[in-house]
């Protein structure tokens, strides 16, 4: 008997970090010995058909009753009320074609009526939040506020977050929430095995920069940490290779400094190549939800560090996170000479509770 897999994310070894986070629960399924039937999602492609869509979910009787019977606190704009009223259709309609074990993994927590109407469908819902959605700034597509996304969360039958933080704010709203740490799915941590196998003399000078600029946070995140480094350079010689998904937007932010090198996304043996030689990866956030795969990936890469407190959120007390509050700090970190990490433990005992929830929510469902 399958489980309904809902997310927006691909297992892909190569993509990005809500790739791997997706690929590392799916591996616990696997361990689970149970299978998957992926959320089969309805994609309207042209303006035409999503304004048909939409009018239709608005003028929904079925939609106002759902809204009313589960009290739903929704913005009253039209817009709102739509994204409710075709969301109820389509996991209703998914929901009651599913001829699997009557348990929906839900990913794609930012469509916030999936543990509505699984009740409704008598369905168990185990949720894997990527992050808050509420709480991400910039992030633009969320259409309701903090307390109607908690809301659906607590109306979930299990949480798994991946930080510490989220797990704590939602169990004081009465969640049932645990804490499921990232760690590498298996060919994500063969590729950076592979480089802590490679770091042999690492450049003492050269810093790496690495992540998705194309999601905001990350992107605020780099912007502010090019400015610091700014001031870090008139004390501390140092180069830093910029890379990843969308920072060639960056440039404009560097002053075409020499010692500031923008590459924009690589290929994976170049990426490689930049995670062998550098001395450290630095790290640096806005506040934010979530946390951040990349840290875990690097430490087992035997690649130490250097985070502002906001980006080392639940990975303060892994060996090989430096943490700094300001630039000074941060130039005081570069300016050390830093050791390989050790390896980063897996998380044995958070993946077996995982395991045994699975296994559970299936023989009684």
């Amino acid at each position: 008997m399958s489980l309904l897999v809902d997310t927006f994310f691909t297992t892909n070894a190569n993509g990005h970090g809500g790739d791997h986070r997706t690929a590392q629960i799916a591996e616990l399924i696997a361990k689970a010995n149970l299978e998957t039937t992926p959320f089969s999602r309805t994609i309207l492609k042209s303006a035409q058909s999503r304004s048909i869509a939409a009018i239709k979910a608005v003028i929904a009787p079925a939609t106002w009753k759902f809204i009313a019977k589960h009290h739903l606190k929704i913005n009253p704009a039209f817009r709102s009320i739509a994204f409710c009223g075709f969301q109820r259709q389509l996991y209703q309609r998914v929901l009651q074609q599913h001829t699997g074990s009557k348990v929906l993994i839900w990913e794609a927590t930012k469509n916030y009526v999936a543990p509505f109407v699984a009740a409704e469908q008598h369905f168990k819902v185990i949720a894997f939040p990527h992050n808050l959605e509420a709480l991400v700034p910039g992030q633009g597509a969320i259409f309701e506020n903090f307390e109607t996304e908690v809301r659906a969360l607590v109306k979930a039958d299990w949480v798994f977050c991946i930080s510490r933080e989220e797990e704590w704010l939602l169990r004081t709203k009465g969640a049932n929430a645990h804490y499921l740490p990232y760690y590498p799915p298996q060919p994500v941590l063969e590729q950076f095995l592979k480089v802590r196998a490679a770091r042999q003399n690492p450049d003492r000078d050269r810093f790496l920069i690495h992540g998705n600029a194309n999601n905001p946070p990350t992107r605020n995140g780099m912007i502010e940490q090019i400015a610091w480094l700014k001031k870090v350079r008139e004390t501390l010689p140092f180069e830093v290779d910029i890379v990843g998904y969308g920072t060639e937007k960056l440039k404009d932010y560097c002053d075409s400094a020499a010692d500031f090198v923008v590459h924009g996304s690589v290929s994976p043996d170049q990426l490689q190549a930049f995670l062998t030689s550098t001395k450290a990866a630095l790290i640096h956030q806005v506040p934010t939800s979530g946390a951040l795969t990349r840290i875990p990936e690097l430490l087992v890469a035997g690649i130490p560090v250097i985070a502002n407190r906001n980006a080392a959120r639940s990975t303060s007390e892994y060996a090989g996170v430096y943490q700094y509050e300001d630039w000074i700090e941060l130039a005081e970190l570069m300016s050390r000479s830093l050791s390989c990490p050790e390896m980063l433990d897996r998380p044995i005992a958070h993946e077996k509770r995982v395991i045994d929830c699975l296994q559970a929510s299936t023989s009684s469902g």
